[in-house]
């Protein structure tokens, strides 16, 4: 009886290839993000935070909402930005283990005070281009090992040509 019990839970912590190849409905990520601010003109350095959810509508499509915040100090001034996008995104799940991925975004981008040398917080049109590798890690986990994007934006009258990295960890929810 004894080794029966244990043939079952070996039995239940063994991943299964065939769940492994399933696309998820949706996933969830979270993680640290680092901003490489206006790289055409005195590029400064902002730290903080992405957030998104994906809904997969097939294994290789799906919409994306990303939600950033980054603060730090550019030219002696503490400043933040936040930005909201949504957009499409492309994913390339032939292997199990890993899904890179292509998106491209449109949204708001905020700026406070002194940021790009606005004097009062503004929202200013941004669009995201680029992408990223999930590695899976179990069936609802995976960790995003890097996304880059490039932000553009256009404070100031002038258009700031952006880089955003982030990395952290998906869950996902459900099958396609």
């Amino acid at each position: 009886m004894r080794k029966a019990y244990w043939f079952m839970v070996a039995l239940l912590l063994v991943p299964f290839p065939a769940t492994a190849q399933n696309t998820p409905a949706a996933e969830v990520f979270g993680g640290y993000s680092h901003l490489v601010g206006n790289l055409s003109n005195s590029t400064f350095n902002l730290n903080g935070f992405d957030g998104s959810v994906e809904e997969n509508l097939n294994k290789w499509f799906g919409g994306k909402l990303d939600v950033s915040s980054q603060f730090g100090t550019e030219a002696g001034y503490k400043v933040n930005s936040q930005t909201i996008a949504y957009g499409p995104v492309f994913s390339y799940r032939k292997d199990p283990k890993v899904t890179p991925y292509a998106e491209g975004l449109l949204g708001a981008v905020r700026g406070s005070a002194e940021y790009l040398g606005v004097s009062r917080p503004e929202y200013k049109f941004g669009a995201l281009l680029g992408g990223g590798v999930d590695v899976r890690l179990n069936d609802r986990v995976s960790l995003r090992v890097v996304e880059v994007d490039y932000l553009m934006t256009r404070f100031s009258a002038a258009t700031q040509d952006n880089i955003r990295i982030s990395a952290g960890f998906v869950f996902r929810f459900g099958q396609k």
